[in-house]
């Protein structure tokens, strides 16, 4: 029972967020189980191989995506050799601890029928501990780990932890407002490196990736980009000429834009194409999203791939202060083959016109509203790809 108590212990608060409110004998939603049906038997082990007695594991026969939650939850209590019985062959996913609950070990679609035997290694739990940068942009949320009896409420700054986590990988959601949940990425837990990749603004405490968030691939073929699905005032992707003419995509319309997004012979998987005509000395291009409201200040690189026949000036706008729309920019050189770059944030300069309190990035990125790739008079072209920031 005192396994059984340090276990529930980890997980009751997300229990309770979802109306786990007891255990019982009846197999109800909302309620951990003990009733038997027949699966096959788990061998808990230790990191070195040795039978762990008297571990617990907690077995979701179902899970809702929308939610967050799973449903009827089976407590399955292991004997003195690290046996447990599963009352059912099949889970949606089952998370087992030790009997100090130091150690745990999590399994997703469990497939055991009766008579079959499966080894489970659990290894020490660790925590996982970040921030949410556009926490501001909700009234309140939790974040969750999908497929998992973790989630934990967000703190005034978008702070998170969570505590008592089983390597592998997960889903990042995001519970907020009475919106479905928004994927913000993946998270990777190892057993010295934890890693975050996606399209939410978080950054985990101990990433060595920089915990990057994707702007756009363009892998989905989509005119949004993914940051769209956390942040929905985010624009889709618009091009814009001034004494200029845009060739492809054709127009401003969404689907012309649409068809810029496609493979390319020179690189693996879609990319933005724009071409264009910039005869006028005083022409320019551009293609960027805006709406974004985000706080990126604490991003130090902008990194994305690039072919183009002219200088790329890459542009951070926000919004107008007065008549100024204060900027931050900095260029990269021409290049007809694919290019990856990164610009470190620190290097952008600030337009002379803006406000002294806007001439640095780390008060000018607390509310950035475009991204914007501008290409001047002499350019046709302008491939974009794999757009993010660390």
């Amino acid at each position: 029972m005192k396994s059984l108590r340090s276990f529930l212990s980890r997980i009751l608060p997300a229990l309770a967020f979802a109306g786990f409110v007891s255990c019982g004998e009846d197999t109800v939603a909302g309620k951990t189980t003990t009733t038997t049906n027949g699966g096959g038997n788990l061998q808990a082990v230790g990191p070195s191989g040795q039978p762990l007695s008297g571990c617990v594991a907690l077995a979701a026969r179902s899970w809702d995506p929308v939610r967050g939650m799973p449903g009827a939850v089976d407590t399955l209590r292991g004997d003195g050799a690290g046996t447990i019985r599963l009352e059912r062959e099949s889970y949606a996913f089952l998370e087992i601890r030790d009997d100090a609950s130091g150690l745990g070990a999590r399994i997703q679609r469990v497939s055991l029928p009766d008579g079959n035997r499966q080894m489970v290694r659990l290894d020490t739990l660790r925590r996982i501990q970040g921030r949410w940068a556009d926490r501001s942009s909700v009234a309140a949320g939790r974040l969750f780990l999908d497929s998992s009896f973790h989630s934990v409420a967000l703190g005034g700054d978008g702070s998170f932890v969570f505590r008592g986590v089983s390597e592998g990988a997960y889903a990042l959601l995001l519970d907020a407002n009475a919106a479905a949940p928004r994927r913000m990425g993946s998270v990777r837990l190892e057993e010295r490196d934890v890693r975050f990749l996606g399209p939410g603004n978080v950054i985990l405490q101990d990433d060595t990736t920089g915990s990057p968030l994707w702007i756009d691939d363009f892998e989905t073929g989509s005119v949004f980009p993914p940051i769209h699905g956390v942040v929905p005032g985010v624009s889709p992707w618009y091009v814009w000429a001034s004494l200029a003419t845009t060739l492809l995509p054709a127009s401003t319309e969404v689907d012309s834009i649409r068809r810029a997004i496609g493979p390319d012979p020179d690189r693996a998987g879609n990319s933005f194409h724009f071409r264009f005509a910039t005869d006028d000395p005083y022409s320019w291009v551009a293609v960027g999203i805006t709406n974004m409201e985000m706080d990126l200040s604490e991003r130090t690189r902008l990194c994305f791939a690039y072919r183009s026949d002219s200088l790329v000036k890459i542009q951070f706008q926000r919004d107008s202060v007065g008549v100024v729309r204060p900027a931050v920019s900095a260029s990269v050189p021409s290049s007809r083959e694919w290019k990856d770059v990164c610009v470190a944030t620190s290097d952008l300069v600030a337009n002379a016109d803006n406000p002294d309190s806007l001439k640095t990035w780390n008060s000018f990125g607390k509310k950035v509203l475009v991204i914007e790739f501008q290409v001047p008079s002499g350019g046709t072209f302008l491939d974009l790809d794999d757009i993010r920031m660390r």
